[in-house]
């Protein structure tokens, strides 16, 4: 990365987006050989079918270009259908077992999303010029691809266009950077210990049973938002500015709040590319509902080949659905932090099916969070760990942000404090890191 900033910087302009290609290359090829090869392949796949949208709709053959866009998505599907789904698939329906020995490609989830928004796109004629370049640059951004955020191809352009690499803007990256990393290491880290005790103890007690999913719930959030920060400031250090992909989601009101500030890329494509195209909420209130789970149910099927992510996503619409046609209502008059406490509270028994092997599992754990087959106590790690927890809930909420908005913009020596702040977080980061076994990014897996 410092050796690719440095180049970047200094060749000439007309040269760099083929570095930044050139170095997106690198960075998957450094991961697995195999991830180039696979790229290549859906690169050409949906170029080429995205040049035969386009001629097909010049001569005003909408049916062919249909035709050719219902092809493109079924393949970029089947292909992502194989890699994540095929051995669940297989199990559901006692198939033998086959296998082409092939690994699951770097961010083919996020990948595929992309590449499925870009056909839509170039239907609907939404898109500027397409551009071979650009297009394989937006697939293989290596600061994007392996977790989002989930970009179109039109707003990437937009993204390309806008090149600024001004001082503020390395700046504000390397701030964004530094943030996201300790979020990641610092936070997600030290939460992973006492979710990982938590969650492979024979048995908990009602204290530990809660002190786990609480870790998850804010270890998954620094963890997939930290990512998001380092994503983000790579792109402005490349003077590129990508759109927020969290939003403090845990100061959500309600379940549908969170989702529209939980992972902002991901709702955005469901919304663009499912929501709406179903008809969104124009045809009636059963419709609206229907279309809502349609929606969740494929956010639950995109996480992951378990019984438990479909499980977990038929949860998050019960709460859209009842808070929609009943919850919004009864609870309107109370106080907002109640509201809040109340959707965190439901969306931390959520993850709770989100992190379990089975969902018989899942009601196990459940049941010792309500008391249901606990033993012991929980007094040593609400003791070692309330802090950190205490810790994560603080940082977890807009306050510090809205604090270092505050001194930046009143106060001149602040400036010099926050660099030193910021390089004592940077080395207390690559301490951990060097110090601790690796831990990958969560969301690295779906």
């Amino acid at each position: 990365m410092p050796v690719s900033l440095i180049a970047y910087r200094y060749i000439p302009a007309r040269h760099k987006k083929a570095f930044l290609i050139a170095i997106s290359l690198l960075f998957i090829v450094w991961g697995n050989f195999a991830d180039l090869l696979y790229l290549f392949s859906v690169i050409i796949f949906n170029f080429f079918t995205a040049r035969q949208i386009e001629r097909a709709k010049r001569r005003k053959k909408v049916s062919l270009a249909k035709l050719i866009l219902a092809s493109g998505i079924s393949v970029n599907v089947l292909l992502l259908g194989y890699f994540k789904y095929f051995n669940f698939l297989r199990e559901m329906f006692s198939l033998s077992k086959i296998s082409f020995g092939i690994a699951v490609p770097l961010g083919i989830s996020f990948v595929t999303f992309s590449l499925i928004s870009f056909l839509c796109d170039i239907y609907r004629g939404d898109e500027n010029s397409l551009g071979f370049s650009d297009f394989t640059l937006f697939v293989t951004f290596f600061p994007k691809i392996t977790s989002g955020p989930i970009l179109s191809y039109n707003d990437f352009t937009k993204m390309l266009a806008e090149k600024n690499l001004s001082r503020n803007n390395i700046n504000e990256g390397v701030e964004r950077f530094i943030f996201g990393l300790a979020k990641k290491v610092l936070l997600a880290g030290n939460l992973n210990l006492l979710f990982t005790a938590m969650n492979t103890a024979s048995s908990r007690s009602f204290i530990n049973a809660w002190l786990g999913a609480l870790a998850y719930s804010f270890m998954l959030y620094f963890d997939f938002s930290g990512y998001s920060d380092m994503a983000i400031g790579l792109g402005k250090m490349f003077g590129y500015t990508m759109p927020e992909n969290f939003d403090f989601p845990y100061i959500s009101q309600n379940v549908g709040e969170f989702w529209r500030r939980w992972h902002i890329s991901l709702g955005a494509f469901f919304r663009n590319y499912v929501y709406i195209p179903l008809g969104g909420n124009r045809k009636g209130q059963s419709r609206t509902i229907f279309n809502l789970f349609v929606v969740f149910a494929l956010t639950g099927i995109w996480h992951g080949a378990n019984y438990t992510f479909i499980f977990w996503g038929i949860y998050q619409f019960v709460f859209v659905a009842l808070d929609k046609l009943y919850l919004d209502k009864k609870f309107e008059k109370l106080p907002k932090f109640a509201r809040s406490l109340m959707t965190f509270i439901v969306i931390t028994i959520g993850w709770v099916f989100f992190f379990s092997d089975s969902i018989g599992a899942a009601f196990r754990y459940l049941g010792n969070m309500f008391f249901i087959g606990t033993s012991g106590g929980g007094s040593y790690y609400l003791v070692s760990y309330i802090i950190l927890l205490a810790l994560a809930a603080f940082f977890s909420l807009p306050y510090f942000k809205k604090f270092i908005g505050f001194l930046d913009q009143r106060f001149k020596f602040f400036s010099p404090v926050k660099a030193i702040m910021l390089l004592l977080i940077f080395l207390l980061s690559v301490a951990s890191i060097v110090s601790d076994s690796f831990v990958s990014f969560l969301y690295a897996a779906f």
